[in-house]
């Protein structure tokens, strides 16, 4: 299994309710009430991500998905091929996230969502956004008329995840534009190793 692969699949599961078979000796698991998941969906590569307040780093990935279409496709897919997984390539997206869960100090707090592209830097004031419980998403100006160009999921399998057509609108500003999707798990479950995701049951 290629380190993409492992990355979708860790990923993939991340968002997958938690089952009563989940071993709470190996898994954590958080009520999705408390958490964002906030994410940048990009046609070029985008390097790192991170969401902040002034006192300290909230959740950040380096990490990229990336999904691909063929010409003759009419929805994207994963790229499990290293030899594929090419930002730049004329039928792909990149999406980059992170999760972060709510107290009751982050509702005082000004928080801020930073996309790095090659040589550009974009930070963003997001808190009026942030509620638990919901996928923001960040999507450049540049990207808002091919994203909604799809009537239903861009993904083949149809991921209500990537169902921007029943996406609600948040707005624009920043050179992005910001849309939300419900999560519908109940639960997110990480295994108690991964390092990343610890402070979410700190």
């Amino acid at each position: 299994m290629n380190i993409y692969k492992s990355l979708f699949l860790f990923f993939t599961f991340a968002l997958t309710s938690c089952l009563e078979t989940v071993d709470p000796d190996t898994y954590n698991c958080i009520d999705s009430n408390q958490i964002t998941a906030i994410s940048v969906i990009s046609t070029t590569q985008v390097s790192d991500v991170r969401a902040y307040t002034d006192e300290k780093i909230l959740c950040e990935s380096n990490t990229e998905l990336f999904f691909k279409k063929n010409k003759d496709d009419q929805f994207y897919h994963y790229s499990y091929n290293d030899e594929e997984v090419n930002s730049e390539h004329e039928g792909g997206f990149v999406k980059l996230g992170c999760y972060i869960k709510h107290n009751a100090s982050l509702k005082s707090k000004d928080v801020f969502f930073q996309i790095k592209k090659a040589n550009q830097l974009n930070e963003i004031k997001v808190d009026s956004l942030l509620k638990g419980k919901e996928h923001i998403y960040a999507i450049s100006e540049q990207d808002t008329a091919w994203l909604f160009s799809f009537e239903s999921s861009l993904l083949n399998d149809g991921n209500p995840d990537y169902n921007f057509s029943i996406s609600s609108k948040l707005g624009c500003h920043g050179g992005y534009c910001f849309v939300t999707l419900p999560i519908s798990e109940k639960e997110f479950c990480f295994d108690k190793n991964n390092e990343n995701m610890k402070y979410l049951f700190e």
